[in-house]
């Protein structure tokens, strides 16, 4: 191939890839389209026919991309309307929730402008405050298609997991070995099954919870690095609401000691 048509493919190659957009945005409009014609094949009908003729180049590449167009606006509007997948990094949210744990997270509440409720358990973007002064989320195109789409192949910001337990307006006050107080009236927590083992060891408050802010805590209260340490989260930085369980190990080996 000389340098002619070497060139003359690669600008056959951009083409079809730009092409391969605007068909992915319009297989989307549910209106009647015109078939699309394939090349016409030539006599060779190797494999190499794919590489020696440009237009067979341009077909493939155009559709190619059309296709991925498709699946991966279908999955920002998924994530962004219904929900998402997430895992436990931590032991923050025992007993309720283990290491590698899958939950799925849901985000038709907050679309319907539902608040959440005292004791859902929600995911959420931890405050600058919570790390060390930098903002882990950035309106940066990059770094808003990273949140958008969730593909593993791309680093994704920092999520805290944690258990709401106060709403805006609320007074706050942790007592060690007793409890969490709201509005003076002690909260009882079933989740902790009746163990003293994830009761804080700690005194925090009393505090107001500001407007448009959540206060939360990890289940494990001695080893959760949560409002207690940080203070308030804005509403704005919530992702959603922990709906279900999907996947748990129950795989577990005894010991001998």
């Amino acid at each position: 191939m000389n340098n002619g048509n070497f060139f003359s493919g690669l600008v056959d190659i951009f083409k079809a890839f730009f092409m391969g957009i605007v068909y992915g945005f319009y297989d989307l409009v549910p209106v009647k389209k015109k078939h699309r014609m394939e090349p016409i094949e030539q006599n060779d009908v190797s494999w190499k026919k794919y590489f020696k003729y440009p237009e067979w180049r341009y077909y493939i590449v155009r559709e190619i991309v059309a296709q991925f167009v498709i699946v991966l606006l279908l999955l920002i509007i998924v994530r962004t309307t219904v929900g998402e997948f997430r895992y436990i990094p931590s032991e923050s949210m025992l007993p309720t929730l283990k290491i590698g744990d899958k939950l799925f997270v849901e985000k038709i509440t907050r679309l319907r402008g539902k608040s959440y409720d005292r004791g859902d358990i929600i995911i959420f973007f931890p405050p600058p405050q919570a790390s060390e002064g930098k903002d882990v989320i950035s309106n940066h195109p990059y770094s808003l298609f990273k949140r958008l789409t969730g593909l593993p192949i791309l680093k994704q910001p920092e999520a805290y997991i944690k258990r709401l337990i106060g709403l805006p307006g609320d007074i706050i006050e942790v007592r060690a070995g007793d409890g969490v107080y709201v509005n003076d009236k002690k909260l009882l927590e079933p989740y902790h099954e009746g163990s003293l083992d994830f009761v804080a060891q700690y005194n925090f408050g009393p505090v107001q919870v500001p407007d448009n802010h959540f206060f939360v805590l990890g289940d494990n209260r001695n080893f959760s690095y949560d409002g207690h340490y940080w203070g308030f989260l804005p509403e704005e930085r919530v992702i959603g609401r922990a709906a279900f369980l999907i996947y748990r190990d129950l795989k577990q080996n005894p010991e001998l000691i």
